[in-house]
């Protein structure tokens, strides 16, 4: 970082803008910053530590005071500091002004006071940019571009007065934050952090592996049990085909029982069969459950890492295990099912022998006695012959009897038709007058009973002319019940259009009635806007004078607060200056009692003191006396801050009452906005009033219009419906006459048309009885003959004889089906006796039917059934060894990768579980106890003293050496301490032994040394201007001129090196003077330059 103009405005002691050009003393390369004591040298250094930071080194030692606006200045010039600058490669601008009061004529107190402010801007492209204004935002800015604090500022670029030796004599702490922000070791912290969650991470991860071999372990166990439970319960003759070292793993007994009997044995194994299927499902239901249960650890209680190191070889050992007995239980089922096949061949056999001799035994009895009813079916079936020839017969014997039937029947209907429309009947004398002009063609009837020629087209015609009639006639009818309703909704709209006027008369009376009531309703509200303004403004004037008030009771009490503190304030600051005026008065006496002879003199360095100060009568002033009216003086100043600032709000709050239009009286103001409101009220009420009165005025001119628009609508249809009347009554005088003519002295034309249409159904009916009565004669003629050729080829003479012959359908029926019946069982018989198998049935000896009994079934059953249960247990067996052979595989198949998994895991974890305790200190190899960071911090660190020793060996004429140590103080952390190497005692001591002077100058090598060294190094921060307060009055003469030299030997290097100091060898031997003068005004800046003289 480096400087290049300063201007300072009514700050501190600098009454009127100063400007320094940095520049112009950054090309010396050390340059004096001269002044008499109080003139404001250390005020400079405050103004650039401001505004960078927004408070100086020496005001945040002395309490943390804010800058305040100079004594000297006018009270309406803001004070202000404007740093130009440049860090990291940017060239930078910030200006910022501390919180001051300024004279105000408005407010009460006299002053208005005015907040901190900051700006900063960047040259850019050859222009200005804002970069900011806010001060949170501004000083992250800044802390990024310098990188460092006010804190780290103060301790590495500028040594305030007192201060010099801070950084020396720091806490380990303290110096580990500076270094690490000097030479950017972030990512060394980050690198430990990293290690640390890695190295979690590798642990939570042999963890789940560790777990996960336990479980597997479990699982195993659970395995070899089910393997074991099973094997248990196997026949005793399938064990001893086991191998010896299966059997031992298996802990069975080396020596074989005997074998029982198959039957027994094999029973007992079905149901030991049965018990072991449920247990292997329960065995793979507990497996699940053993995965399930995880978190719980092994069985017994045990890590299992030492079983864990054969784990896959356990694995393989239990899978070839279930091969083996899956194996050798299979061979056993398959010789059990191939004895159950012998067994049920054996007993099929017997079966069917047995069953063919019992069989044959049967078929022969049945055989004889059938032949035993032979007789006695030969009867039944001539009778049943006879039956069926009579049967043949029955169809034309029906056919003739029911055609005669028909003829009869037809006969007598043809008769009685005839009769109905000839003659002198009633019904003949109707015909004839329907007929009309046709009904001459009645005389043509004669006795043959033809229908006449033309008869049925003129019955026809005359029916046709009734539909006509008809039509007309219902045509009339609806016509008449037209006109009457026509009648009626006449007289209804006459009767309407009456009071439809009568309605309208009084519907327009109310609404003239209700327009003259809302003109005078309107004349009431016409000042609507103006009264609703008053009760508005009274209600607000009432909440103001209320607010006033309160405000200006509230005024009242923070002015008399106010003035109680600054009567406090004022006698503080009195108190102050007045001790201050007493330590300046006394100041050179108490120098002069702390001089001894040859000992240099703090202002101007002599070592001979012919002339001492003499003490005054007065008291001498201490430090903690003068800090501590100093504090109560800033507490004071404070306190009358908050007090005038809450006075102030006070004012503007009644300020802002009144604005408002508050009255001083508040009761007026009530009385005001009662009466407001009263009127408010009133005119709701008549506003109420005209609203309603609109709506029925809206009311009645709709109800007007209405009635009107229907009363037009009636006129009309009255003169409509009056047209449709006179037209209905025309055509149905004229209907009337017509059809007098048409319905031929009927009654009505409905009667006409029944009568007509009864008569054509009678002719079409005779017509149609005649011609079905020709037809069935014709039939009676063909069916005779059929029944004569049908007697002369059956066995009978006569119809009857046929009829005799004839049996109950039902008894017939039944009759051939037992004869049919019987039939088929002797051919069946018959056929069944004659087959192979009842031949080689009737071959059997005695001695092979004797082997066929009920108890040799019984025994070979029993054979069969002891087999197949041995089978079933056997398989039963095998189905579950093949499901923890599959189990067994599936495991042991990922067991070689889950154990080199948790190898892999176990030797992560160590190593990196290593790497990050040494790097976090907490190894015990780590036996300095230091972490990564300070490892590295403490190298830098020896750096930093290796070449502080340099500088501070030319001071000190080579008598002192700065050396690193990893040694602690105070707890603090090991690697980051430093000592003093003296090579004129040859001890190594703490850097707190050392006098003012030696603090100064090694002080002075360290700020030096740090410089160089993040200087050389990327990463860090450039430091290269350095500001140097006070100090130099504690070195010899032989010791300021090392200290010079070292100075110049910077210079050199492109560095520059501000000094304060008041010794005037420093004022002889540095021409490049940044000048401060004090007079009675303020103190003012200017530089003189000069050549730098070293020697």
């Amino acid at each position: 970082m480096k400087l290049h103009r300063m201007e300072i405005t009514a700050f501190g002691p600098f009454a009127k803008r100063e400007t320094v050009d940095f520049d112009v003393l950054n090309e010396a390369g050390v340059f004096l910053l001269n002044g008499e004591t109080g003139s404001g040298k250390t005020s400079v250094l405050d103004a650039i530590c401001f505004a960078l930071y927004g408070s100086g080194p020496t005001t945040a030692a002395k309490g943390g005071r804010k800058a305040q606006h100079s004594d000297h200045a006018d009270p309406r010039t803001g004070p202000r500091v404007e740093l130009e600058f440049t860090a990291g490669g940017r060239r930078w601008h910030v200006s910022r002004t501390p919180a001051w009061r300024e004279p105000s004529s408005r407010a009460a107190s006299g002053w208005s006071d005015r907040h901190a402010t900051v700006s900063l801007r960047e040259h850019v492209a050859g222009q200005w940019v804002d970069r900011g204004y806010r001060p949170d935002d501004v000083g992250q800015t800044i802390h990024h571009v310098v990188g460092l604090d006010r804190e780290q500022f103060t301790q590495v670029m500028m040594l305030p007065q007192g201060q010099f030796a801070r950084f020396l004599q720091a806490g380990s702490k303290e110096r580990e934050d500076l270094l690490e922000t000097l030479f950017g070791t972030d990512v060394y912290a980050d690198i430990q952090d990293e290690l640390k969650t890695r190295s979690d991470r590798a642990k939570s991860v042999l963890y789940e592996a560790e777990r996960e071999a336990e479980r597997a372990d479990e699982v195993l166990a659970r395995l070899r049990e089910r393997v074991a439970h099973t094997v248990a319960r196997l026949p005793e003759d399938v064990l001893s085909d086991l191998p010896g070292a299966l059997r031992t793993r298996l802990d069975l007994p080396s020596d074989e029982g005997a074998i029982g009997d198959v039957a027994v044995g094999t029973a007992a194994d079905a149901n030991g069969g049965e018990t072991d299927a449920d247990s292997s499902d329960q065995g793979r239901a507990s497996t699940s459950a053993a995965s399930a249960a995880s978190e719980e650890g092994p069985a017994d209680g045990k890590s299992g890492d030492a079983d864990n190191e054969g784990g896959p070889d356990r694995w393989r050992e239990l899978v070839d295990d279930c091969d083996t007995l899956v194996d050798t239980v299979g061979r056993a089922r398959d010789g059990a099912a191939s004895s159950y096949t012998g067994a049920q061949q054996r007993y099929a056999q017997l079966e069917t022998l047995h069953s063919l001799v019992r069989r044959r035994g049967e078929l022969t009895r049945r055989r004889d006695e059938l032949a035993e009813h032979a007789e006695q079916s030969e009867g039944a079936a001539r009778q049943l012959r006879e039956h069926e020839a009579a049967q043949e017969l029955q169809a034309p014997l029906v056919e003739l009897r029911d055609a005669r039937r028909r003829v009869a029947t037809l006969d007598a209907a043809v008769t009685d038709l005839r009769a109905t429309v000839t003659g002198d009947a009633p019904s003949a004398r109707v015909a004839q007058h329907i007929l009309g002009p046709d009904a001459s063609l009645m005389d043509a009837v004669d006795e043959s009973g033809q229908v006449p020629a033309g008869l049925r087209d003129a019955v026809v015609t005359a029916r046709e002319s009734a539909r006509g009639a008809v039509a007309q006639e219902e045509s009339l009818t609806r016509d008449e019940e037209e006109a009457a309703r026509e009648r009626k909704a006449l007289s209804a709209l006459e009767e309407r259009a009456t009071h439809l006027t009568r309605d309208l008369a009084s519907a327009r009376d109310a609404l003239t009635r209700s327009e003259e009531s809302h003109r005078e309703l309107l004349g009431e509200v016409k000042d609507e806007a103006l009264v609703r303004e008053r009760a508005r403004t009274a209600r607000e004037a009432v909440a103001a004078s209320r607010e006033y008030a309160r405000a200006r009771a509230e005024e009242q009490e923070r002015a008399r607060r106010y003035r109680e503190d600054e009567t406090a304030r004022r006698a503080a600051a009195q108190h102050v200056e007045a001790l201050e005026a007493q330590r300046y008065a006394s100041a050179a006496a108490t120098l002069a009692t702390g001089l001894e002879p040859g000992d240099p003199c703090p202002v101007c360095g002599a070592t001979e003191h012919p002339h001492l100060a003499g003490a005054g009568t007065e008291d001498e002033v201490t430090d903690d006396a003068l800090d501590r009216a100093r504090a109560a003086r800033d507490t004071a100043q404070d306190t009358v801050d908050a007090s005038h600032a809450a006075w102030q709000r006070a004012q503007t709050g009644a300020a802002e009452a009144l604005a408002r239009g508050a009255d001083t009286d508040v009761d007026a103001a009530v009385d005001r906005c009662r009466h407001a409101d009263e009127e408010l009220a009133r005119l709701e009420q008549s506003l109420t009033r005209v609203r309603r009165g609109e709506a029925e005025i809206a009311a009645a001119r709709r109800e007007v219009q209405d009635l009107e628009g229907e009363g037009t609508r009636i006129n009309g249809d009255i003169a409509g419906t009056r047209a449709r009347l006179k037209g209905l009554l025309t055509r149905c005088d004229r209907v009337r006459e017509e059809l007098a003519r048409r319905i031929r002295g009927f009654d009505s034309a409905t009667e006409f048309l029944e009568r007509s249409e009864h008569l054509v159904r009678t002719v079409s009916e005779w017509e149609s009885q005649q011609r079905a009565l020709e037809a069935a004669q014709h039939e009676v003629r063909t069916a005779q003959g059929a029944v004569e050729r049908a007697l002369d080829a059956s066995p009978f003479e006569t119809e009857s004889a046929a009829d005799e012959a004839l049996m109950d359908p039902a008894d017939a029926a039944g009759l051939s089906e037992r004869l049919t019946a019987l039939q088929e069982e002797r051919d069946s018989v018959s056929a069944e006796l004659a087959t192979q198998d009842m031949q080689r049935a009737e071959g059997l000896s005695a001695e092979e039917r004797a082997g066929l009994s009920e108890e040799a079934l019984a025994r070979t059953a029993a054979e069969r059934d002891g087999y197949e249960q041995l089978r079933d247990a056997l398989n039963q067996k095998l189905g579950g060894l093949q499901t923890l052979a599959a189990d067994a595989a599936s495991h042991a198949e990922h067991m070689p990768a889950r154990h080199a998994e948790l190898e892999r895991a176990r030797e992560n974890a160590q190593r990196l579980s290593g790497l990050a305790d040494v790097a976090t200190a907490n190894s015990p190899e780590n036996a300095l106890r230091m972490t990564l960071t300070s490892f590295v911090l403490a190298a830098k660190l020896e750096h930093v003293a290796a070449v502080a020793s340099e500088h501070l060996a030319r001071m000190s004429s080579g008598r002192f050496t700065l050396v690193h140590t990893d040694r602690t103080r105070g707890g603090g952390k090991s690697g980051l301490g430093l000592e003093i190497d003296d090579s004129w005692t040859g001890v190594r001591r703490g850097t707190e032994t050392l006098s003012g002077g030696e603090s100064f100058f090694t002080s002075l090598a360290l700020a030096l040394a740090l410089a160089d060294v993040v200087r050389s190094e990327a990463g860090g921060q450039e430091i290269d201007t350095l500001f140097v307060d006070e100090g130099f009055g504690s070195l010899d003469e032989q010791t300021l001129e090392q200290v010079l030299e070292t100075l110049d030997g910077l210079r050199r290097t492109g560095r520059v090196i501000g000094v304060v100091s008041h010794v005037s060898e420093m004022k002889q031997r540095i021409d490049t003077q940044l000048v401060v003068t004090k007079t009675p005004g303020g103190s003012h800046l200017s530089v003189v330059a000069g050549p730098w003289d070293a020697a």
